[in-house]
């Protein structure tokens, strides 16, 4: 899969947006994250639930809790989940797009960590400082064609192992096959906060 292909198709879905973000309410996540906590045998998995988090961390976390694969949880703490968090909810508040993309969008490809099978790192803060100074100012369209070129900067097309890099890995090494040059393309664009997804 080719940036350029992940760009067209977070472009098109930059002209499908509206004004102004819509409110999703949430009761089928609050329902299935209720479920995934009585499920999973170690509490330990979800102290980071008690901590004193704002509303929009809270509901960032127990969307991903949901629905994030079990091995996620397992091999990750519940700081790591925080951070990318905190780096995604400061992307859509610092962003102009930020406030346009509506909720429902926004969980499902914007806040989600895992792209493809890779390994997941903490490319989201990163990726950000690299990149908001970049894009700022621009429309959205334009944001996602400067993000997609400041990809083909960092890394060329090459064969790799069977296991997709991380974006991170795929920076440290300057190449990546098509999966990770998508995997990591779709890390750019939803660490400045738009969203994307592979196809």
């Amino acid at each position: 899969m080719k940036l350029r292909h992940i760009a067209i198709a977070a472009i098109i879905a930059a002209g499908a947006f509206g004004a102004t973000a819509q409110s999703i309410a949430t009761p089928q996540v609050k329902s299935d994250f209720k479920e995934r906590k009585e499920k999973v045998a170690n509490p330990d998995y979800f102290t980071v639930f008690d901590r004193n988090l704002t509303p929009q961390q809270r509901e960032a976390l127990e969307f991903l809790y949901a629905y994030m694969p079990l091995p996620d949880m397992a091999d990750n703490s519940g700081e790591f989940f925080l951070a990318n968090v905190d780096a995604t909810l400061r992307a859509r508040q610092e962003m102009p797009w930020g406030k346009i993309i509506p909720d429902r969008e926004w969980r499902h490809f914007v806040l989600p960590l895992r792209i493809n099978n890779e390994a997941l790192d903490n490319h989201r803060p990163e990726f950000y400082a690299e990149l908001k100074d970049r894009v700022k100012g621009l429309s959205m369209k334009d944001a996602i064609l400067e993000v997609n070129h400041w990809c083909h900067e960092k890394a060329t097309y090459e064969p790799s192992d069977s296991r997709t890099h991380s974006p991170l890995a795929t920076v440290s090494s300057a190449i990546g096959r098509c999966g990770e040059e998508s995997t990591f393309t779709v890390g750019a664009l939803r660490a400045v906060g738009i969203p994307a997804r592979q196809i």
